[in-house]
């Protein structure tokens, strides 16, 4: 088996991490009963920095490297931060979703 594929650029291979970080995050997605529900505003967190995102839920459990865009058309880093219940994903450093974790499978 050979290293690279034919024809694969340094940034084809950048689209792998980032396609398993959105299957990662579909499957999240999928069980969540906040967004089955929809966000209210006790649990919105859109728009919000990551300094009052650390003032409301203090420090994440787990915090993932940021997720870099590939590709023509580049876009800013995803970053997801982990807490006991919930993640909460970033776009640089503004809040973009909580997403409550579900349980696997979906009762």
């Amino acid at each position: 088996m050979q290293d690279k594929e034919p024809n694969m650029t340094p940034l084809t291979h950048l689209a792998r991490p980032l396609a398993a970080a959105l299957l990662a995050l579909a499957g999240i997605l999928a069980t969540s009963p906040t967004l089955a529900q929809g966000d209210d505003h006790a649990t919105s967190v859109h728009g919000l920095t990551q300094e009052q995102v650390i003032a409301r839920f203090g420090e994440p459990e787990r915090r993932h490297a940021p997720v870099p865009s590939a590709g023509e058309h580049p876009t800013p880093p995803i970053t997801r931060w982990d807490y006991a219940d919930f993640s909460i994903f970033f776009e640089e450093r503004i809040a973009l979703h909580r997403v409550e974790h579900g349980k696997f499978p979906p009762e």
